[in-house]
């Protein structure tokens, strides 16, 4: 049985060498930044998604995101043939911009994936005050008790989450922390956690060419999310466009939602 955990990992304990990448080696891009400064926005949810994940989104809590952000070829070009040209950003992408922008000793709390590669994440975060909440019983005593979160007050929350949870699990942390910023990141804790450096190497970022190692990394999940539910995807892109174009209007970084940006 997978124990809870939610721990806080402090800023300015033993001193340990700054890795590459150790909170991720930022890529050029502006609208990276952009996004960024909209994730730190207080009072404010960002969440991205993908062909896979708007196949699979539970839209009335995708709703109540201020910013969805647009990740992966595929639903790009969609959207562009909708008339919506959009930047492609995405959590880990964008993170390392959220982490240069935050004070040391800033306190931010994980939720989400197995209570080792939460607290894996938080040793890689070193200069911040991390908190960790696993996906699991740590999920389910949050849930029964807010207080672990509240009493901690995280500046920033990031839920590793999947699609849809993860956007429902974010609007309650909004409501229980309305001063904070929180944003999804999918799979992001579990690739932070394990990966030495980026997750993606540079180049496969450059070539777009993301969904091909994330199939070779991990095949058994991941063939079917980009052969037939990216065929499924096309069949009904009208429709899952449309019910996006209906939730509030787009500018050049994503779906800004029906409530106001403070």
């Amino acid at each position: 049985m997978i124990s809870m955990t939610a721990t806080s990992t402090p800023a300015g304990g033993e001193a340990q060498p700054e890795a590459a990448g150790a909170v991720g080696t930022p890529a050029t891009d502006p609208a990276f930044d952009a996004m960024a400064q909209r994730v730190l926005t207080r009072g404010h949810t960002t969440t991205w998604l993908n062909h896979w994940s708007l196949l699979h989104a539970d839209f009335r809590a995708l709703a109540r995101m201020h910013t969805v952000g647009f990740d992966g070829t595929l639903l790009q070009m969609r959207l562009r043939a909708a008339g919506h040209e959009v930047a492609r950003t995405s959590a880990d992408l964008v993170l390392p911009h959220v982490f240069e922008r935050l004070e040391d000793g800033a306190r931010i709390t994980l939720i989400g994936a197995v209570p080792e590669a939460g607290q894996a994440a938080a040793e890689r975060l070193h200069r911040f005050d991390v908190q960790v909440i696993d996906g699991y019983e740590g999920l389910r005593r949050l849930k029964a008790d807010p207080s672990v979160l509240t009493a901690f007050d995280p500046r920033l929350v990031i839920v590793g989450l999947g699609a849809g949870l993860q956007e429902v699990v974010a609007s309650f942390v909004l409501d229980l922390l309305p001063e904070a910023s929180v944003c999804t990141a999918g799979g992001w804790i579990d690739q932070y956690a394990r990966a030495a450096d980026d997750y993606f190497p540079n180049w496969v970022h450059a070539a777009r060419l993301g969904w091909a190692w994330r199939v070779a990394h991990e095949p058994k999940r991941l063939t079917k999310r980009y052969t037939v539910e990216a065929l499924d995807f096309v069949a009904h892109a009208p429709e899952l466009i449309s019910r996006l174009e209906a939730m509030g209007s787009f500018d050049d970084l994503g779906l800004v939602g029906g409530v106001p940006l403070r």
